[in-house]
């Protein structure tokens, strides 16, 4: 299933796609929970200290990722919640309101209990994207905790 693990940078926008080996309904679970996301969330190398989250339209999720010898804060507000099939949010940090961006997550059910994760990331311009990149390898660091993802939802799924 090689084929769904892809990646695509196209002007203001990065489009990251995953196959699961598991159904949709733990996918899901999993990030949408503390407990689960900890476990994964983040470039390799980093941890996760959740505030708070609730996973509903017009509520946050606060959090902060610790890796690269710093603490970064970050809020992700919740806009579209259709479970178990769409998340939409917006995310922002510490830094400017130029930096943040919006996320669109669709789980798609595949036959035999698998999920594709369609992961679209929508931002103020190609530059942000580039900056981003330049400073903290942004690209990279999604491609990892999707990896990361993937290798955890393996632990919940022995087959």
């Amino acid at each position: 299933m090689e084929q769904y693990n892809t990646f695509k940078h196209e002007d203001n926008i990065i489009t990251h796609t995953r196959f699961l080996d598991a159904p949709r309904d733990l996918v899901w679970e999993v990030w949408t929970n503390p407990e689960h996301i900890k476990e994964w969330w983040g470039p390799d190398g980093f941890t996760l200290t959740t505030k708070s989250m609730s996973v509903e339209p017009g509520k946050i999720w606060d959090f902060v990722m610790h890796g690269m010898g710093q603490d970064w804060d970050n809020k992700i507000e919740y806009v579209e919640v259709i479970k178990p099939s769409l998340l939409t949010y917006k995310h922002s940090g510490a830094r400017s309101e130029e930096y943040n961006f919006t996320v669109t997550i669709l789980f798609e059910e595949l036959e035999g209990g698998k999920t594709l994760l369609t992961m679209k990331s929508i931002f103020k311009s190609k530059a942000i994207i580039d900056e981003l990149n330049k400073k903290v390898n942004a690209i990279e660091g999604g491609k990892q905790t999707l990896n990361r993802l993937v290798e955890y939802m393996k632990t919940l799924v022995k087959g």
